[in-house]
């Protein structure tokens, strides 16, 4: 409390106050001392900033803070001694170095704040806080060491703002001094602002302080010698000062210059480095890399340039780059360089494009040419990039080659294929078209077999040909889709129908299920996704021994997902990726075991991809396989029903001229066309139908189209010559060709042919294609045979059943069989009854639905494959009142098939009763081929002559029935009783 006393005024002391006054010369000096060590401090605060070594950074700031803090101490006595108080002053030597300490310790503070790389605001005040007490400690101080008769006391409010004052005025000088490193001032006047601010603060401190102090008592009398002496000493001192700074400003200066020094020397050292390691990558690049001037002159040729071009470095430096070009860019080139140093645009700069070089042998090289420009202190070059396309020319000439040999084997490919389809359906037309004409007459059980089988084996080679064509089609994009509306679910019926004989034949189940939610209708080609799932379900069903195969359907949100599963031989991976391959099957003994050509997989890949679908396949050797088909088929709407084309298109008589070389083709033609009354004038050649043409008028000209001397094509273009000069109405020609490729059709077309029918001649198809070019309307046939036997038919398809059984009589016979047994082989319930078997009732309808496909009741078929499939999605209520139609619809088909009965005429002579032991030989042969599940029609008509000699027409009549339906289990079962009944019968 005394201590306090003896600092602070103290009230009780009743003695008067002195007042001194500043030499305003001495103050001014000591600011601008402050000014300038405070500018000095600040310079070399700048230069540890920047140094990356931390020892020269801590010297920096160690130096500036001892001049910065002599400089604060310096301005502190200076501006002491221009304090006049007019009393003697001394001061203790002690005290006043003491006071030194502060002052650097102070500055030291400042300084390390200033090099920070960030300075936060915390950071700012604490820094600020310390450099004002040290700086407010190093005035207190060294006005303790003053030494005078008057006592020196503090004013308590004016000695706190002192305080307060030299902290805020630090933390405002710092943050002045940091916050203009940041702004666009250059780095002089942010030094000279820095310094002037943090300088004047420090003085203002000082003044502050001096502020605060009171001297109480008599002064005595000072001499001007005090003055003289003040002054003296002031500038004394601020030379010393300004000395001691410029030298701390001159070290660190040396040190910085120093390390500038030794960083150029490493930069100048990385220099080299630099410029060796990209003469190295110059050297060793495989391009050619050449630097030119702006007027073109070479300065630098690198070794893979001399390679290319075979000039040295030395040969090529300093002349003109146009000496490595031919004409006529060697004699454009000064211009391009011309037009881009004036206009400013570019041909060959910043392009890269391909030229040809000359070498200095005289040969000319391809290349590739990268021009790029090079911006200098003082000078434009350009850098040219070349590489050698010599190689690349030669690969791109022979890849020219390949494709044009690609080309030509393409070329020959589809002429082959349009020969080999040409050479093999010309004689299957005769072949196809006789044994139909043979099917329509009288045969024996036997012959029509053998024919049958003729048949079958034609059309199975038919098939393979147009898969092959199929294929040749879609390998060159030549394949037209159709987009129509149609039924998804009545297709996957279709399949079911179409191949569940087959698989039941070899005891396999083949199930469909199609979702009861699933939309029906869809947009696609009906035609192309059947092909496809009929090749993939029939392999499914060829490659199964022994199980299932299920096909589902489902709807996805990129499609229609078609799931074909079977329980076959399955695949190992390396079969299953060669699958879609060409020709290709599972191993060679497949092709022996089962048969087949290896294309159906094929073609249903190129159909599905050609439809922007996928198709994938999932099997394992032993487990079986499923196929997965997804198409992206959009929803359609329910088409417009289709009218029935159950019959042939009905002709007026017409006068005919058929041209073919081959006769068994004209045969067979007059044969086809004699039957409808029309008159046929036959040619054998090209030129001897344009002769007939000439000399008579025809109603209708039937050309083929490969013939020797003068073809089809050109014959019709010399008719239409004749029509043209003679003025003459227009014939229509058809086209006769085994060739099917849609060039065929084009090239016919252009001849000037207005229609087209494919061998093996279809004889539906060529009525309907001549009912079309001579613009008839379409109409039953009104024959002479149908108008006097064939009554008018609702359920019965007549035509299209004498086609698949190959006569009415056998037809007819068939479906009063199927008829008259239905009832009891097939029961359906009454709408009545409450209690129905659905299973049973299932079962019925599948035997009915199959059966009546094969016996030509298109609308029983229809009807009993919707019920099929409603009774097994569960939708039987509303089956019921369907069943009672589907029953109706039988009667009335029995009803129909009865008012037909006097056309079906057996002409059979009785037959005396067969022996037991023959009938029991000829059922044991039967029983033997049902079990290998085979049909042999002669030893089945020996049977059943038999029995029926017996009087046992029922029997007969049920087993006729059940192979009629192709229910040979049922048969086998029936055969094998009447077998055991006959054999326990005593003989007669």
């Amino acid at each position: 409390m005394e201590g306090l006393k003896a600092f602070f005024i103290d009230t009780s002391i009743d003695m008067p106050y002195v007042h001194g006054s500043h030499n305003s010369g001495l103050v001014l000096l000591s600011i601008l001392v402050s000014i300038f060590s405070a500018t000095m401090s600040l310079q070399t605060a700048q230069i540890a900033r920047k140094a990356e070594n931390a020892w020269y950074r801590h010297v920096a700031i160690s130096t500036g803070a001892i001049a910065l803090g002599g400089g604060i101490w310096t301005m502190h006595f200076i501006g002491m001694l221009s304090f006049d108080l007019h009393t003697h002053v001394n001061y203790a030597t002690a005290l006043t170095l003491l006071s030194l300490l502060p002052a650097c310790v102070a500055s030291w503070f400042a300084l390390l704040m200033l090099t920070r790389r960030e300075v936060t605001l915390p950071h700012l005040v604490m820094s600020g806080t310390l450099v004002g007490l040290g700086i407010g400690t190093m005035h207190y101080i060294g006005m303790a060491a003053m030494q005078t008769s008057l006592q020196m006391r503090y004013d308590p409010l004016t000695f706190a703002l002192s305080i307060l004052l030299a902290i805020s005025l630090a933390v405002f000088a710092l943050w002045v001094s940091y916050g203009l490193q940041h702004t666009a001032l250059n780095s002089i006047r942010r030094l000279l602002i820095s310094g002037t601010f943090m300088g004047s603060a420090i003085a203002g401190m000082h003044y502050t302080g001096m502020a605060a102090v009171r001297f109480i008592g008599t002064p005595d009398n000072a001499t001007a010698s005090v003055l003289i002496n003040a002054t003296f000493a002031s500038f004394a001192l601020s030379t010393f000062t300004v000395t001691v700074t410029v030298l701390v400003f001159a070290l660190n200066g040396l040190m910085h210059s120093r390390k500038l020094y030794q960083t150029m020397e490493e930069n100048n050292l990385k220099i080299e480095d630099s410029k060796s390691r990209m003469r190295a990558i110059l050297d060793t690049a495989v391009d050619g890399i050449i630097t030119i001037d702006s007027h073109g002159l070479i300065q630098s040729f690198n070794h893979s340039a001399e390679r290319l071009f075979g000039w040295t470095a030395e040969e090529v430096f300093g002349r003109n780059i146009k000496m490595l070009m031919p004409e006529p860019d060697q004699s454009r080139h000064d211009s391009y360089l011309h037009n881009y140093q004036t206009s400013g645009t570019p041909k060959i700069i910043g392009i890269g494009r391909e030229v040809m070089g000359l070498r200095k042998d005289g040969s000319l090289m391809p290349m590739r040419l990268a021009v790029g420009r090079v911006d200098l202190p003082n000078e434009l070059l350009f850098v040219g990039f070349v590489t050698d396309i010599t190689e690349r020319h030669t690969l791109e000439a022979s890849l020219r080659e390949t494709a044009e040999r690609a080309e030509r084997a393409a070329t020959a490919k589809s002429t082959f294929l349009a020969n080999m389809s040409h050479e093999i359906r010309t004689p299957m037309n005769s072949i196809i078209g006789f044994t139909e004409l043979l099917l329509q007459g009288d045969l024996t059980s036997i012959q029509r077999n053998h024919l049958n089988t003729v048949r079958q084996s034609s059309r199975s080679l038919l098939g393979l040909i147009n898969d092959i064509l199929d294929t040749s089609k879609m390998e060159h994009g030549s394949l037209a889709l159709e987009a129509i509306d149609f039924s998804l679910k009545g297709l996957a019926l279709q399949i079911e129908s179409s191949l569940r004989l087959g698989a039941h034949a070899k005891h396999l189940t083949l199930s469909t299920h199609y979702p009861s939610d699933m939309n029906e209708y869809f947009r696609g080609d009906p035609l192309r996704i059947l092909q496809i799932l009929t090749n993939l379900v029939g392999n499914a069903i060829k490659f199964t021994e022994h199980g299932r195969v299920d096909i589902s359907f489902s709807h996805e949100p990129d499609g229609v997902h078609v799931k074909v599963k079977d329980t076959g031989i399955g695949m190992t991976p390396q079969q299953a990726e060669s699958i879609f391959a060409p020709f290709t099957q599972a191993d060679a003994s497949i092709s022996r075991r089962f048969g087949g050509t290896g294309l159906g997989t094929t073609i249903a890949r190129q159909l599905v991809e050609q439809m922007s679908g996928r198709i994938e396949v999932e099997s394992a050797l032993g487990c079986g396989s499923t196929f997965h088909v997804l198409l992206p088929l959009p929803i359609g709407q329910k088409p417009p029903a289709l009218k029935p084309t159950t019959y042939h298109q009905a002709l007026p008589p017409l006068k005919i001229l058929i041209a073919d070389d081959v006769a068994q083709n004209l045969e067979l033609l007059t044969l086809t066309l004699g039957v409808g009354g029309h008159t046929i004038v036959m040619a054998h050649d090209g030129d001897e139908a344009v002769e007939k043409f000439r000399t008579e008028h025809f109603d209708l000209v039937l050309m083929d189209v490969h013939m020797p001397r003068t073809d089809g094509l050109q014959a019709t273009r010399l008719i239409r010559q004749y029509e043209r000069t003679h003025s003459r109405p227009h014939t229509p020609v058809i086209a006769l060709t085994a060739s099917v490729m849609a060039e065929d059709r084009k090239t016919a077309r252009q001849a000037g042919m207005d229609g087209f029918a494919v061998k093996p001649l279809d004889a539906p198809r060529l009525f309907d294609e001549i009912a079309q070019v001579l613009n008839l309307e379409r109409r039953p046939s009104s024959s002479r045979e149908q108008d006097r036997t064939a009554p008018p038919s609702l359920l019965i398809d007549w035509i299209a059943g004498t086609s698949l059984w190959g006569s009415k009589t056998r037809l007819a016979k068939a479906l009063d069989q199927f008829l008259s047994a239905t009832a009891v082989n097939h029961p359906l319930p009454d709408e009545a009854d409450r209690s129905v078997d659905w299973e049973a009732t299932l079962l019925s309808l599948h035997s009915i639905h199959g059966a009546a496909g094969n016996l030509a009741l298109p609308a029983v078929t229809e009807l009993a494959s919707t019920l099929e499939d409603m009774v097994r999605t569960g939708w039987r209520e509303e089956a019921r009142p369907q069943i009672t139609q589907l029953r109706l619809l039988l009667q009335s088909a029995a009803k129909e098939l009865q008012a037909s009965e006097a056309l079906v005429v057996d002409n059979k002579v009785p037959q005396p009763p067969m022996l037991e032991p023959e009938l029991l030989a000829h059922m044991q042969t039967l029983l033997t081929c049902f079990e290998h599940s085979e049909l042999n029609d002669a030893v089945l008509e020996k049977v059943c002559t038999g029995l029926e000699s017996l009087g046992e027409r029922a029997q007969v009549q049920a087993l006729r029935t059940a192979v009629d339906t192709f229910e040979l289990d049922h048969a086998h079962t029936l055969l094998l009783q009447l077998v055991t009944t006959h054999a326990t019968e005593p003989q007669a």
